[in-house]
């Protein structure tokens, strides 16, 4: 169930109609219900379906962790039951083997990105979302959470993994694309740029961040830092207005 902020389509202030609104905060609304890894609507469940999805919660939070704090080669299933403080056998009981584990922390990775990306840019103001750097900023955020840092792994050890590759390369390009196609309605200054053009700014701005957070440890100047995405804010105002 999603935990995400409801609001109404007049609190996001835009060139868009608020129909437009409305419905794309309908679809991505529905879309984080869709994609959450417990699949079940636990409002109106029993007290064992609520343990229960509570006990599944709580393991793909544990393997965020592992996946973040030791890596995906030593992410086994006796580790995260641990990290977890839940029994190995009352995690086979939910994930069998580490595939399926796996295979259900990559949707709930890509479902807390939905969360997050939905509730920040629902705080956006006019002013953050046309001056480009409120999606800057949102970008920053997901790439230090921890959620970020096991999709990294998960993203690494695709390369060698040919499993893991066929079931994480889907679904990430799902949820991409999913992402590309909202951005000229909750960021409605990008509608009539083209959209080769509105590709190129988003991967700008995935690559860059991305390509920062992982040399964090050599950039730990926070001037530097915003510096760089105060820059990238600039790149990308350019590319959607280039005759400013």
């Amino acid at each position: 169930m999603s935990t995400a902020k409801k609001i109404a389509p007049n609190d996001l202030e835009s060139g868009a109609s608020e129909e437009a609104l409305k419905m794309a905060l309908q679809r991505m609304e529905a879309a984080i219900v869709q994609m959450n890894p417990d699949q079940s609507d636990v409002r109106d469940a029993g007290w064992q379906e609520r343990k229960s999805a509570q006990t599944r919660m709580t393991l793909l939070a544990a393997t965020v962790e592992c996946l973040s704090r030791h890596g995906y080669a030593k992410t086994t299933t006796q580790l995260v039951a641990a990290t977890a403080k839940i029994s190995r056998g009352a995690m086979l009981h939910h994930y069998a083997t580490k595939s399926d584990l796996i295979e259900a922390v990559i949707d709930y990775v890509l479902y807390r990105r939905m969360q997050l990306f939905f509730g920040e840019i629902c705080k956006l103001s006019d002013k953050q979302r046309e001056a480009v750097a409120g999606g800057v900023e949102i970008y920053w955020k997901w790439v230090q959470t921890a959620e970020y840092e096991a999709y990294l792994e998960l993203s690494v050890a695709s390369r060698t993994d040919k499993d893991l590759r066929k079931v994480f390369d889907t679904k990430a390009r799902a949820a991409d694309a999913n992402s590309f196609n909202q951005l000229p309605v909750f960021f409605p200054e990008w509608g009539p740029v083209p959209e080769k053009t509105r590709r190129l700014a988003q991967d700008f701005i995935i690559v860059t961040l991305q390509g920062m957070h992982l040399d964090r440890r050599l950039m730990t100047d926070r001037d530097r830092r915003l510096a760089i995405r105060d820059l990238i804010s600039r790149v990308v105002l350019m590319l959607r207005t280039p005759d400013a």
